[in-house]
């Protein structure tokens, strides 16, 4: 059987998590199978943030034992494909076949996500300087968002770096079917993965609530802390601060990036609320 790796460059906040905790908890049924998920390095759930420097002897160890299918995964590989130079040199003079793999949702949901993301992990530093987001409105930080996110020139470069098999570019909610297939439907497969474990956001009103208490001077540090423990116990509740409005606009100042998409790979990536206004 041709030897193959799996390659999941992202996109962030995209069920990164969730995929790559799906391959964690059936790793060694899968192993079995001749399908091998490299244990990750550290706490990350994601095994290939290393790829860099990956060597000849580092992907050999990989096959070994009757592996054919090699899963590397990582949201952060998404715009640095660069990263993948080595192992695209490495697997081309083998002979492995590399699939890429990229998940998407609509550039609104992720803008959301991301928001929450930087609230999560710079929270401590947001509440120190009382400057939540750097200084910057949520427009100000979806915006340079806007402006600095090439995801069709992300995938055009990825994609030539891999050109033996055509990239598989799917929506974020598909994850399931698409890894299934591309394993080639092994069996045992165990796909449900507690919520607390697949890097839940948090819902954008608690976020810009806990920003605004971080500009009044009146609100004490253990009140705001406390905002943010408690705003993990919401993340499946309606979020009101996920806007029409918001949508709206920020699917909008995205339009260029999803008509790329659209005309390089056939990928519609609008929002449904946008789709429904050219109906």
């Amino acid at each position: 059987m041709t030897q193959k790796i799996i390659l999941h460059i992202g996109s962030p906040k995209c069920g990164s998590t969730y995929l790559q905790r799906v391959m964690l908890q059936n790793s060694e049924a899968l192993l079995q199978q001749g399908i091998h998920y490299p244990a990750p390095p550290g706490t990350h759930p994601g095994n290939a943030g290393d790829i860099a420097e990956i060597t000849k002897a580092e992907v050999a160890a990989m096959f070994v034992d009757g592996v054919h299918t090699v899963v590397l995964s990582h949201e952060d590989l998404y715009s640095l494909s660069k990263r993948g130079i080595a192992l695209a040199e490495i697997t081309k003079e083998a002979g492995i076949a590399v699939q890429l793999l990229v998940f998407l949702r609509p550039f609104s949901d992720f803008v959301f996500g991301d928001y929450s993301q930087f609230m999560k992990q710079f929270f401590d530093t947001f509440l120190a300087e009382r400057k939540p987001y750097g200084g910057r409105d949520f427009e100000t930080f979806a915006k340079r968002r806007i402006d600095t996110m090439k995801p069709a020139a992300y995938l055009t470069n990825w994609g030539r770096l891999f050109p033996g098999l055509p990239l598989i570019l799917d929506s974020h909610r598909n994850i399931q079917p698409v890894l299934d297939a591309v394993l080639g439907h092994p069996e045992g497969m165990i796909w449900e993965v507690p919520h607390h474990d697949t890097n839940p956001s948090l819902r954008m009103q608690d976020c810009d609530i806990i920003a605004a208490s971080m500009l009044d001077p009146a609100c004490a540090d253990d009140d705001i802390r406390q905002m943010f423990l408690t705003a993990f116990h919401h993340t499946q509740e309606p979020d009101m601060g996920r806007s029409a409005e918001r949508i709206a606009w920020l699917e909008e100042q995205f339009r260029p990036h999803n008509e790329a998409l659209l005309t390089q790979f056939g990928f519609d990536n609008r929002a449904p609320v946008s789709r429904e206004d050219d109906t």
